[in-house]
Order: structure tokens, then C-alpha cells, then sequence
């Protein structure tokens, strides 16, 4: 089959060329500079998130290594125990005490500001102790029936501050290492466009 007279052969498209001496427009590597605004922006705020979620994993599992029991019963401890009650935090105790095996009290000193929650409600710190022997401790509180509950637990005190040392040097860590990429980003931008420059 014949090709008609008045049809043009196949052209492939037209593409522009520079005028002579003219060059094509260079790369200004915009890509490089908005990933390194990103991180810039983003660091500070991922590392809050990993802070933030490490610290709330720690105070769970310190939440959940406390003992529940209901009001007047005893608790076992260990030598040197340092424990804090919590009562429920829509409960009113008046006052509380922990009696030792020989059915002596044992000093107390009152502790309020710290909130833990887990399986069993939420609780407010009323008073801290340290026990000097093992055995069976009974804690009492005025105002709370015989149903209610009490945990016995660990204080949030400075020796257990190194806990959260983890996720905060973790969320630390992670937001600096974004700053870092995008130091290095801009840098190789700053360098591209400099050598650009150089052979123009």
C-alpha cells in the first residue's frame, strides 16, 4: 500500500536547542534544600515523640511492679524495701499507717504529686516507707472501706530517675541525627552549586 502524495513522512518532534553560546538552565539541587528544611523542622518533634513514649513505657512498667491489695490487708516486703501508697485518686484517706510483723508502726513521711495508673484504676501517692526487715506489713487508711483498693509500690524518687535516662538520650539522639543529615544535605548543595559556578 502506497503512501498518498500529500501526506508528510514521520518527523520526530521538535525540540528547542540554546542559541549558540547559551547554556541549558543548571540544577540548583532545590530537592537536597527541602529535605534539609524537613529534618530541620522534624527533629526537634521526633524526639519529643521517642522521649515521650519511652518515658510513658517506663512509668507503666513501674505502675504494674507495685502490689494491690485491699484495705487493712498486708503486703510481703523485702529488707530495705522502699515503698510509696497510693490510694484511689477519687478516694479520701485521712490517714494511713503501716504496721510492721511485731505490730509495731513504722515511720512514715507524707508523699503527694505523684500519679500512676494501670489494670486496676488510677492512684495518688499518700505517704512513703522504708522497712528495715522482711515479712508481711498490714497498711491501714482511715476512710477507705475494707473493699478498697491500695497499691503499694515504688515511688517515683531519684533513684529511679536513671530509668528515663534511656528514652530521653534516645529522643536526644534521634533529633540530632537530623540536624546532622541536613547539615550534610546543605552542604553538599553549597558545594554542587560552587562547582557549577567554577566550570561556568
Amino acid at each position: 500500500m502506497s503512501t498518498p502524495q500529500n501526506q508528510s513522512p514521520y518527523q520526530p518532534p521538535y525540540q528547542a536547542v540554546p542559541p549558540y553560546g547559551q547554556q541549558r538552565p543548571r540544577p540548583t539541587h532545590v530537592g537536597k534544600q527541602i529535605t534539609a528544611i524537613i529534618l530541620l523542622v522534624a527533629g526537634p518533634f521526633l524526639g519529643l515523640l521517642i522521649a515521650g513514649i519511652g518515658s510513658a513505657i517506663v512509668l507503666a512498667s513501674i505502675a504494674t511492679s507495685g502490689d494491690v491489695i485491699t484495705n487493712g490487708q498486708q503486703v510481703t516486703l523485702s529488707s530495705n524495701d522502699e515503698r510509696t501508697l497510693y490510694v484511689p485518686e477519687d478516694a479520701i484517706a485521712s490517714a494511713c499507717t503501716v504496721t510492721a510483723p511485731d505490730g509495731k508502726e513504722i515511720p512514715t513521711s507524707h508523699s503527694t504529686g505523684s500519679h500512676i495508673s494501670n489494670n486496676y484504676g488510677s492512684y495518688d501517692s499518700v505517704l512513703s516507707f522504708k522497712v528495715t526487715k522482711a515479712g508481711d506489713y498490714r497498711v491501714s487508711c482511715e476512710g477507705l472501706s475494707d473493699t478498697d483498693p491500695v497499691l503499694v509500690g515504688p515511688g517515683l524518687t531519684f533513684h529511679l530517675f536513671h530509668l528515663f535516662v534511656w528514652p530521653l538520650a534516645a529522643g536526644l539522639c534521634s533529633g540530632v541525627a537530623c540536624w546532622i543529615i541536613a547539615v550534610i544535605l546543605l552542604v553538599r548543595r553549597h558545594r554542587a552549586l560552587a562547582a557549577q559556578t567554577q566550570v561556568g
